[in-house]
């Protein structure tokens, strides 16, 4: 009787071992997405474990093998490499005593996206710049960053399209630029960046004064560092076809007007790139003396 004792005594301690650990459950801490293709998987410490096993699985998909370490009793983090950016995968801890299952934890994960990059930037003002990115599997946002390294010169705009404006910035300003792929698990690795200047400020005080029945001067005040101007004459009759003129002076004479026409007259600053930004418009008349006296010859 006392050797049957003796035999059974191994047993019954195991089973409390066992109902001991049911009590306790086992959990994952935290699981989160430094990059891409990887998740970082904390747990808890369990008593009475003789190794762990991680097995992560992309969520309703069965074409794509699992990932699956078994990892010592010591261990209690595990950086998972080699997972698809911007992808769902069923994380599942099993807490092991030699090949007895003790208890398991499963939760779910994200991987960031892949790395967006900008593929078109132009500035289309004096004080904004258009750009598009390419998109990637499994963003769900695109975080654009336009940064003029000043106080109060930073922009960050959220966008859930491929492309997007940015407007506010200074004129004759470079910004740095580039954007970031992002969804629920946080922001994927920055793009390369890019470089790009804001066009220059149209100059003020533009004015058009008529020096005969078919011209007329016009004159603006001069903008700081600016050696070229770029003047636009558009006859409200024809506004696909207006007329430019450049000039490095602050003022230029126009001719060729029509009498009773109205004309939109448009000056913009050119920068050493020989790009115009955008103009400060006026509109001028033509004299009507002789509008009355023109609609008859039409007749």
């Amino acid at each position: 009787m006392e050797k049957l004792g003796t035999f059974y005594l191994p047993f019954i301690l195991l089973s409390l071992t066992q109902i001991q650990h049911a009590l306790a459950a086992c959990s994952i801490t935290s699981v989160t997405s430094p990059s891409a293709s990887t998740l970082n998987v904390k747990w808890n410490s369990y008593p009475g474990a003789t190794n762990y096993f991680l097995d992560l699985r992309v969520v309703n998909s069965i074409s794509i093998a699992p990932v699956v370490v078994t990892l010592p009793v010591s261990s209690t983090q595990r950086l998972i490499q080699g997972l698809r950016p911007g992808s769902v995968y069923q994380v599942q801890l099993k807490v092991l005593q030699f090949y007895y299952v003790m208890c398991t934890n499963t939760q779910t994960a994200t991987t960031v996206p892949a790395t967006s990059q900008i593929t078109y930037c132009k500035a289309i003002s004096s004080t904004s710049i258009r750009f598009e990115w390419s998109g990637v599997s499994g963003a769900d946002k695109y975080l654009l960053v336009v940064d003029g390294f000043s106080n109060g010169d930073r922009y960050n705009h959220s966008f859930t399209t491929l492309t997007g404006q940015v407007d506010g910035l200074t004129p004759a300003k470079s910004y740095t630029c580039y954007v970031y792929s992002s969804n629920q698990a946080g922001l994927g690795t920055s793009s390369m960046t890019r470089t790009i200047t804001t066009l220059v400020q149209p100059p003020t005080g533009v004015a058009v004064v008529a020096t005969g029945k078919s011209t007329a001067r016009v004159t603006w005040h001069s903008v700081n560092k600016v050696l070229l101007y770029q003047v636009s004459v558009t006859d409200n009759n024809k506004p696909s076809v207006p007329v430019l003129k450049n000039t490095s002076t602050t003022y230029i004479d126009v001719d060729n007007l029509q009498p009773c026409s109205t004309y939109i007259v448009g000056v913009s600053s050119v920068n050493t790139f020989l790009e115009p930004g955008e103009p400060t418009n006026v509109s001028h008349s033509t004299s009507s003396e002789y509008c009355w006296k023109r609609e008859n010859e039409m007749k």
